[in-house]
């Protein structure tokens, strides 16, 4: 498998004083090993990292059961979409009053109800779409490489292993939390919202949904937080989306 070299000072310019505390103490065979480790992480084991954090993760929260109108709903729009782009995809709701869904690496995506009760199937399909082109792209890989190795750089020569099973459930639950909220780049948004489109049109569903669903998330911007805190300017994305259609 491919090695991925990742550049240790992201720590500070990407997520600053939230680097990620993680240290598996016991089980260190020396800092350089271990630092070693922590950069040459392959795609592979980054993803068996997400999906253990994403178990984690659905320990932690209220997860739908399989009978509510939440996980019916949802398991209805997703019917078709369980493998895109020959990436494997899981769905699932948290029952939560905030306004949000994220993915990550393993192709895990996961929708709020609050989410939910405020979007029309057409528009959820949108925040699906986009989604799942973060995962597609690889922007969900990138931002757990960069949160990994960030926590290896915070503690100088990192007391790390590479491998998800020796990881605490804190560990694993803050990995999770840095890289579901990572602010992506522009470009990585544009490149979302570009998938998200072409899965619209290519599945059939009514495009212009994205401009109706990026407008409901705009009258929320002023109390931030949730899907806005790593989604940026709604209204903007909302304006280039509806201009590109009208073309």
């Amino acid at each position: 498998m491919k090695k991925l070299l990742v550049i240790l000072a992201g720590c500070s310019l990407l997520l600053g004083a939230g680097c990620v505390d993680q240290v598996n103490v016991g089980k260190t065979l020396g800092a350089a090993s271990d630092l070693g480790s922590a950069v040459t992480t392959s795609d592979a084991e980054l993803k068996d990292m997400s999906k253990a954090m994403r178990a984690q993760g659905d320990r932690q929260n209220r997860v739908a059961p399989a009978n509510s109108k939440y996980a019916k709903r949802l398991a209805k729009l997703t019917r078709k979409h369980a493998v895109e782009k020959g990436q494997q995809l899981n769905y699932k709701v948290y029952i939560t009053s905030d306004v949000n869904a994220n993915a990550s690496a393993d192709g895990s995506i996961r929708v709020y109800s609050g989410l939910m009760d405020m979007m029309t199937d057409e528009e959820l399909l949108y925040v699906l779409g986009h989604e799942i082109g973060h995962v597609i792209n690889g922007d969900s890989l990138d931002a757990l490489r960069v949160a990994y190795t960030a926590s290896a750089a915070r503690k100088g020569a990192g007391a790390l292993n590479s491998t998800a099973d020796v990881l605490t459930s804190s560990q694993l639950g803050a990995l999770l939390e840095a890289t579901i909220n990572a602010q992506f780049s522009q470009k990585q948004e544009l490149g979302a919202d570009a998938y998200a489109l072409e899965f619209m049109k290519t599945n059939g569903y009514d495009p212009h949904a994205a401009v109706t669903a990026l407008r409901k998330l705009e009258r929320l911007s002023a109390g931030g937080g949730g899907l806005l805190a790593s989604h940026p300017a709604p209204g903007d994305r909302a304006k280039r989306i509806e201009k590109a259609l009208n073309k």
